[in-house]
């Protein structure tokens, strides 16, 4: 009887770990860059415009491009001077964003679509 409540033990830990695995990250904007703010040659912002869909979260959004923002281009990784008014990207958001109309939030990675 010992033994079996320990197996039972073992497996609920086991369960329990697998049940805590990276979860996937979900992408806060797919839409146009309608905007790019430029501060001393870099690019600082960057204004997101699209539709709510089923695993879309906002419409319109207010991008901060920060150093560590992730940028690619299919699985290419490129740089911030690389995104263009017109391009169509998604943008998974580092953390919590402001919520505000837009919301306003920094980027953790940005790929470009087209």
């Amino acid at each position: 009887m010992k033994k079996n409540v320990e197996i039972l033990l073992l497996l609920i830990i086991v369960f329990s770990l697998v049940g805590c695995g990276k979860k996937e990250e979900k992408i806060g904007i797919r839409g146009e860059i309608t905007e790019v703010k430029i501060m001393e040659e870099e690019i600082i912002n960057i204004l997101v415009e699209g539709d709510i869909e089923e695993d879309i979260m906002y419409d319109k959004a207010n991008v901060e491009v920060k150093n560590s923002t992730k940028i690619y281009k299919g699985e290419e990784k490129v740089k911030a001077e690389d995104l263009k008014e017109g391009q169509i990207i998604e943008v998974i958001f580092d953390g919590a964003v402001v919520e505000s109309q837009p919301v306003q939030g920094a980027a953790k990675a940005i790929q470009i679509v087209e």
